[in-house]
């Protein structure tokens, strides 16, 4: 009996331990429609989209400039989730469930932090956005000094 009660006392707290070494995305900001389009047509080609990853105090921070969003956004909000499942991170940000707007707006920066990496290990990057085709996968290694920049093709539909 001793080691029942034993044992449902420390389960709860291995499992809150082992909870916080799961990769998880924290300190999501943005800045929200930055610009209203109107409609697609009214988006300018001469913004370019950026993701960087960067090795930040022994976590991945991911940042997106000038992505385009649904103009609901402004009353809806937008989410944004990360899962790791082995060497992959599967990265989505999203419009919260609500009404869609008929414009298109440009969120000048959205960034959050992807913790429980491990240094030194190769992971594939799938980033997906509720709006546009999305970014081609590619691999890095996470390691200090992790500085990548990658040149999206702006405003791709």
């Amino acid at each position: 009996m001793k080691k029942l009660l034993l044992l449902l006392l420390v389960l709860p707290l291995w499992a809150g331990c082992y909870k916080s070494l799961l990769p998880k995305t924290d300190e999501f900001v943005h800045t929200g429609c930055a610009t209203d389009a109107g409609t697609r047509a009214g988006l300018s080609q001469s913004d370019v989209s950026l993701l960087i990853l960067k090795y930040e105090d022994g976590n991945l921070r991911v940042t997106r400039t000038n992505a385009t969003m649904n103009c609901s956004i402004k009353l809806n909000g937008i989410a944004c989730e990360s899962s790791v499942k082995g060497s992959v991170i599967n990265y989505r940000v999203y419009e919260k469930d609500g009404p869609t707007a008929n414009c298109m707006c440009r969120v000048e920066e959205m960034s959050s932090v992807v913790t429980g990496l491990k240094e030194g290990k190769e992971y594939t990057f799938n980033y997906s956005c509720s709006i546009g085709t999305g970014i081609e996968s590619f691999t890095f290694v996470f390691r200090k000094g992790l500085h990548l920049i990658r040149d999206e093709e702006p405003y791709r539909f």
